[in-house]
């Protein structure tokens, strides 16, 4: 099974020390109260809270190359908790450049005002390690996706 735990700890620490530099304050991964009253859990919170950001990083085009329909709409989601946060400063930060294309394109004059999209490039060495988990993973989806099709002819005949 692909180690999907660099995706979450090694690429959100890397985005938040970046923007630790960039803003002049500390980040972490922190639950905030919405808007509504619910609460999520955010990827990057600035010390202050004047900062929130959600991070995703997520890869472009799938395998097949189609457009990464699932990876937008997870997207989407969390542009929506973003818009229910109350700071000054809410982010989505990709890093993956042909994602951040993808996806900027995609809600072109769709984001709510006070929200933005960014995007934050991993180092060569932590995009290496990325791009290899989600190969594995995508063929462990393919090799699952065709036993699946087998079962499936296998109960038809």
């Amino acid at each position: 099974m692909a180690d999907t735990t660099v995706l979450t700890r090694e690429v959100e620490d890397f985005v938040r020390a970046h923007l630790a530099e960039q803003h002049g304050q500390a980040f972490g991964k922190r639950f905030l109260v919405l808007r509504t009253g619910g609460k999520h859990e955010f990827d990057a919170v600035s010390e202050d809270g004047s900062i929130i950001a959600s991070i995703k990083a997520h890869s472009g085009r799938t395998s097949g190359g189609n457009i990464p329909s699932g990876k937008i709409f997870a997207c989407i989601a969390e542009l929506y908790y973003l818009s229910l946060a109350n700071a000054p400063t809410r982010l989505l930060v990709l890093t993956n450049p042909q994602f951040f294309e993808i996806f900027k394109r995609k809600m072109r004059e769709a984001v709510v005002d006070g929200v933005a999209i960014e995007h934050i490039p991993l180092s060569a060495e932590l995009q290496n390690k990325v791009d290899l988990v989600v190969e594995k993973a995508s063929q462990e989806m393919s090799h699952a996706r065709e036993v699946a099709e087998a079962e499936v002819e296998t109960e038809i005949t």
